[in-house]
């Protein structure tokens, strides 16, 4: 009997100890936490930026953000956001957090505005019709 009590109360010390874990943000979790808002605040502020460069991979689905005026690039991977400069190189996990597809949506939204920016500069410059294309071509192969 003696044993079945004690193995009751390791099972409940043991549970007590690990809510207290779940519960209590210890200083290191802290610290990953302020990375990661740091890192949101860092592509809130980059992205949206007219000379930022913004470049998409579907088959790696990764986004670069490349910044010439602060000359800084990042690289924003499954889970993972990498910081470059000239001089420093971060990388920072996003694991376990809604950051990664927040910042995702914020690049994805600005890519969108920007497309639909150049789609209009290009319909806007059409002079000619179709016909009057054929005609120029077909005079320029005589």
């Amino acid at each position: 009997m003696n044993r079945i009590g004690h193995s009751f109360r390791r099972m409940f010390q043991k549970t007590g100890i690990k809510t207290i874990k779940f519960f209590n943000l210890e200083k290191s979790n802290r610290t990953h936490i302020d990375h990661e808002g740091e890192c949101l605040t860092i592509c809130k502020h980059l992205i949206p930026q007219k000379d930022t460069e913004l470049l998409y991979s579907p088959i790696t689905e990764k986004r670069y953000i490349k910044s010439d005026k602060q000359q800084i690039f990042l690289i924003l991977q499954m889970d993972q956001l990498t910081v470059v400069n000239h001089q420093y190189s971060y990388n920072i996990s996003l694991h376990g957090s809604n950051v990664y597809e927040r910042i995702c949506s914020i690049f994805n939204n600005e890519i969108e505005k920007r497309r639909e920016l150049m789609e209009k500069e290009i319909y806007s410059n059409v002079k000619h019709s179709l016909s009057t294309i054929v005609k120029n071509l077909s005079h320029e192969q005589i």
